[in-house]
């Protein structure tokens, strides 16, 4: 099974917000961003807004999986994507806690937690976005991408360009 993961281009991101309000739609039911399994992280700093979109980043070794007491947290077979079992999950908090990344949420009202399952290999949140921030790719391809950009920055740091 090739493994494909939702790449982000944090350059590209505008913080429009669309990708929150139509995964809302898709997992939820409705236009909240708070029922979202992706969130924008806004940075403001010295004038300038630096948004982030996070979403779950399916760790080799998640720290969710680990301290959840009650196994609730496992991988999909199909997918290859951590998902919670919403029939195991009692809502206790410590995978959100656990998670480096701010990617879990806790729904108080349905007492589960919830977070990115990549949409079962077809995210919504890549669909939709209009700055092409989020791509859906094989794994493989978002370290190569990174290469390439650090590359590309190191160029200019190194190479100066003659008259």
């Amino acid at each position: 099974m090739v493994e494909c993961v939702i790449a982000i281009d944090y350059d590209k991101c505008s913080g429009c917000r669309t990708c929150e309000s139509i995964c809302a739609m898709a997992k939820a039911g409705e236009c909240n961003p708070e029922k979202a399994r992706i969130r924008i992280v806004k940075i403001e700093e010295y004038g300038n807004t630096i948004s982030i979109p996070v979403v779950c980043m399916n760790c080799l070794r998640p720290a969710c999986k680990v301290v959840c007491p009650t196994k609730a947290i496992h991988k999909n077979q199909k997918t290859g994507v951590m998902v919670v079992d919403n029939k195991k999950c009692i809502g206790c908090s410590a995978c959100m806690y656990a998670c480096p990344f701010g990617a879990i949420t806790i729904d108080r009202l349905r007492g589960s937690a919830f977070k990115c399952d990549q949409c079962d290999g077809d995210p919504t949140c890549v669909k939709v976005c209009p700055s092409n921030a989020i791509e859906y790719v094989k794994d493989e391809e978002v370290s190569m991408r990174l290469r390439r950009s650090c590359l590309s920055k190191l160029e200019g740091v190194f190479i100066t360009k003659q008259p």
